[in-house]
């Protein structure tokens, strides 16, 4: 595992969230939510912003950790 995908593994698991329930919130899924976790897969900038409302902490933390400069902006 990665630093990205234990920190999201964490926040899911606090969230009381299944990976099928974040992933059905979060349009994506739970095999992909899954492989992140893992760190199998570095999630698209999109991704990471979407599972940081859904999981309604801080965008810019989480793509720190996935390798994107903090404060890029995602329309």
């Amino acid at each position: 595992m990665n630093e990205f995908g234990n920190c999201l593994r964490k926040l899911r698991t606090q969230g009381q969230m299944s990976l099928r329930y974040l992933a059905e919130r979060a349009n994506l899924s739970y095999s992909f939510i899954d492989s992140l976790e893992k760190g199998r897969y570095k999630p698209t900038r999109e991704a990471v912003y979407t599972l940081s409302e859904e999981l309604k902490t801080d965008a810019n933390m989480l793509m720190k950790l996935a390798g994107y400069a903090p404060d890029e902006k995602v329309d």
